[in-house]
């Protein structure tokens, strides 16, 4: 789950320094599709860190209840 998030962090960075750069001129045609794969890529690493994150939420021993308790 931490690598995942990791290559969030580098691709989102990545991302928004070719922001960055169109803000101040022109983006290449390569500088463009890089862009372009970069979401494409930061769609499914966030779709797999949900799934991730899920998993491991869902794999904790459930906490016992006392008899009688109602759940808060």
């Amino acid at each position: 789950m931490d690598e995942t998030m990791a290559k969030i962090n580098a691709l989102a960075t990545e991302r928004f320094n070719l922001f960055l750069l169109a803000g101040r001129q022109h983006l290449t045609t390569d500088q463009r599709e890089r862009m372009q794969r970069i979401t494409a890529d930061l769609d499914v690493l966030w779709d797999q860190y949900r799934r991730e994150l899920a998993g491991s939420i869902w794999s904790r021993p459930q906490l016992q209840r006392a008899p009688g308790r109602r759940a808060a």
